[in-house]
């Protein structure tokens, strides 16, 4: 589906037309009353569902723009569960039932843009999807407008050759802006239909997963790698205390892993005077899929931590883990490699300096440090055992990029999974719940009280839509966990891999530091200038 608006006077956005496709037949709603628009459309849309199922419906971008407009809507068809991830709507599960059950239906409103972050003109040309996207004066508002073809203003993401080409086509003809718009909402349906379908086809036949289990790409790698690809009894549910210390070696702006400029320009005349300016050359260099390399090549953290107290290195010289150190840095170094987060007037800041202090640090970023010069008095910490998990995956994706060429859609998407693994494993045990509560009665003004009540400080936020309250909360006290029954595999969250990569790609940035055949001017998670 597609949800096409005007920009008002007032500068907000109105939708006036909402188009879908089912591979087969259009579906289309056309008015200026968004009521009547999305009623039309909910009762066209429930005629082509059968009783007793679900369909899915997808919207490119719903969660930044299309799931604002549903949701209020939403609200007078049925039974409304939307799915907040980290503050992003994820999609909209909307129940229909009644006295009849022949009548029951489900409704899943999924965003494709999570799952393929690219435009739809790009995934077309990717899939091959002879569909091309059309262009469409979007900076005309009346919706109503019958006429001569629109003026070169009204349009965008359009040259002038493009413009003076189509406007000969349509010289002389009757133009409609309700027949264009129509048009061109049913052909970017019909183009992401093609697009899913396609893509559905190519994961299916390669790793035998349906893609529309799957919420994003991040999930579909996850869901991709634990059933083709994860060593059994390899990834430990890390909870609690040992969660929290080994999140605080997470460094990097989380996941950032090491930002720094070292030499702001690259200017060799003054700033000042009509001086001609002149400037000295640089070179940028980026490592080729740095996070993928390290999972593939380096040992990861595998099964339960154990912890220690004291220097375990005393007992094991070769403990693998995260331990909390008193760390000390060379009296003079130009470029630190050791990160630490300080509090400033403006907030927490993630710094490399000098001096003392102390921190959890990952034993693979604490063993290269010594080579600098760091010294390390370990007082505790958590000792893993180590193995190879990644690079089965990885070699994987890899060898299916190489075997399409550049620009072919199972190249695009074994690029994308390759990349998009990581991110799951250092996502935060959080989680958000959205209740839709009617206070349209006394009744219903009295249950919301004693919600708010119940649920006190973990309400982070909430949303009045008509009669209707929308409660957003933190639901990760909800969430009881049997030790016993499974700590294997049970979320797909593991801190200690997380940080261990990006651990491990510092290090490997370290080495055009303080490196007398580089003049450093900048350097980043996966590239140096």
């Amino acid at each position: 589906m597609d949800v096409e608006t005007i920009k008002q006077s007032n500068g907000k956005l109105a939708p006036y037309l909402i188009c879908a496709y089912n591979g087969t037949d259009y579906i289309t709603s056309y008015d200026s009353n968004q009521k009547s628009l999305f009623t039309t459309f909910f009762d066209k849309l429930l005629s082509q569902i059968n009783p007793g199922s679900t369909a899915i419906i997808y919207a490119h971008n719903l969660s930044g723009f299309d799931g604002i407009f549903l949701m209020k809507h939403l609200l007078s068809v049925g039974k409304v569960e939307p799915l907040l991830f980290h503050g992003k709507l994820m999609s909209i599960k909307v129940i229909i039932s009644g006295n009849n059950k022949t009548y029951n239906k489900t409704i899943e409103f999924k965003d494709s843009y999570l799952l393929l972050p690219l435009s739809l003109r790009k995934l077309c040309l990717a899939f091959k999807v002879d569909l091309v996207k059309g262009y469409f004066p979007f900076n005309l508002t009346n919706i109503y407008y019958t006429g001569v073809f629109p003026k070169f203003e009204h349009w965008t993401d359009i040259s002038l050759s493009e413009y003076t080409e189509l406007s000969k086509t349509n010289k002389g003809k009757f133009w409609s802006f309700q027949q264009e718009a129509i048009k061109y909402c049913k052909l970017d349906c019909k183009c992401l239909y093609e697009v899913l379908i396609k893509f559905n086809k190519l994961i299916f036949n390669e790793f035998k997963v349906n893609i529309h289990k799957s919420p994003s790409l991040p999930a579909l790698a996850m869901r991709i790698y634990k059933t083709q690809f994860m060593p059994l009894n390899s990834i430990y549910q890390i909870l609690g205390k040992p969660e929290q210390a080994i999140r605080n070696s997470y460094s990097g702006a989380r996941s950032a892993g090491a930002v720094d400029v070292y030499i702001p320009h690259n200017r060799i005349t003054p700033f000042i005077g009509n001086i001609e300016s002149k400037f000295k050359q640089l070179f940028y260099y980026d490592v080729n899929s740095l996070y993928p390399t390290i999972m593939a090549k380096h040992l990861m953290p595998i099964g339960r931590p154990i912890y220690f107290e004291g220097d375990i290195r005393n007992i094991d010289p070769d403990a693998y883990g995260f331990f909390y150190c008193k760390i000390t840095s060379p009296e003079y170094l130009e470029h630190p490699i050791l990160q630490r987060r300080i509090k400033t007037s403006e907030g927490i800041r993630t710094i490399a300096g000098l001096g003392t202090w102390s921190d959890w640090i990952s034993s693979i970023e604490m063993d290269n440090a010594i080579k600098l010069g760091y010294t390390f008095e370990i007082l505790k910490g958590y000792q893993f055992e180590t193995g190879d998990l990644f690079s089965s995956y990885v070699n994987r994706m890899y060898a299916l990029r190489k075997q399409y060429p550049k620009g072919d859609a199972m190249n695009l998407i074994a690029k994308l999974l390759m990349n998009s693994l990581y991110g799951k494993f250092g996502m935060k045990m959080e989680m958000t719940r959205i209740d839709i509560y009617d206070c349209s009665t006394q009744g219903g003004k009295d249950h919301f009280k004693e919600i708010i009540n119940q649920f006190g400080e973990s309400i982070q936020d909430y949303v009045k839509i008509d009669d209707n309250f929308l409660i957003i909360r933190n639901c990760s006290m909800d969430v009881k966990y049997d030790e016993e029954s499974d700590m294997y595999h049970g979320q797909d969250v593991n801190i200690a891999i997380a940080s261990a990569i990006t651990a491990g790609a510092r290090v490997h940035m370290s080495l055009f530091k303080n490196n007398s055949y580089f003049n450093l001017y900048y350097s980043d998670t996966d590239s140096i200038v």
